[in-house]
């Protein structure tokens, strides 16, 4: 009897033992964190230049960046840049629709549509530029089989558009 409750002991100690070790080890998960310094508690996000033909295309990105940082930051999202503590601009350079693949009678049947943009994250206190990517590029394609050419390419850049505000707010919130 007193082996069984040295035993039981023993395991509870180790278990104990191992949660503390899991607790303390640092871990978090990827895009989780918010290491922006303590003295920032607001974000500007004008909308993005668009240098490309499609207008549809500064909408979507700006949005989706507005959204992901409401979801994944303590910043308080605001309008009015003379009073953010950052300023988060971006350009769009490149829309670009091409076709990658074709029927038996020549015509398109599968899109790649293309984005090509520069952001950058100013200080607003110092005037500095604290985070900076140029040349981010995201793709993805869509079929077009029977559907309305237009109707997936919005949906393709609605896509797009998550995928770049999810890489960006990551890149920010993480690598500070």
């Amino acid at each position: 009897m007193k082996n069984v409750n040295k035993i039981q002991i023993t395991l509870l100690l180790l278990t104990v033992a191992i949660i503390l070790c899991f607790i303390n080890c640092g871990y978090n998960l990827s895009g989780a964190g918010n290491n922006l310094p303590e003295n920032v508690k607001s974000i500007a996000i004008p909308d993005f230049d668009n240098l490309t033909p499609n207008p549809d295309a500064q909408q979507y990105i700006t949005f989706a960046i507005r959204d992901e940082f409401i979801k994944r930051s303590k910043l308080k999202l605001t309008n009015d840049l003379t009073t953010a503590d950052l300023v988060l601009e971006g350009k769009i350079k490149r829309f670009i629709v091409e076709p990658v693949s074709f029927t038996s009678r020549v015509s398109a049947n599968l899109y790649r549509v293309s984005l090509i943009l520069d952001v950058k994250l100013i200080n607003t206190k110092n005037n500095k530029i604290i985070f900076k990517s140029n040349r981010l590029r995201f793709s993805e394609d869509y079929d077009i089989d029977s559907a309305d050419f237009f109707s997936q390419e919005g949906a393709t850049i609605d896509k797009i558009a998550k995928d770049i505000a999810s890489t960006i707010v990551t890149g920010i919130l993480e690598n500070f």
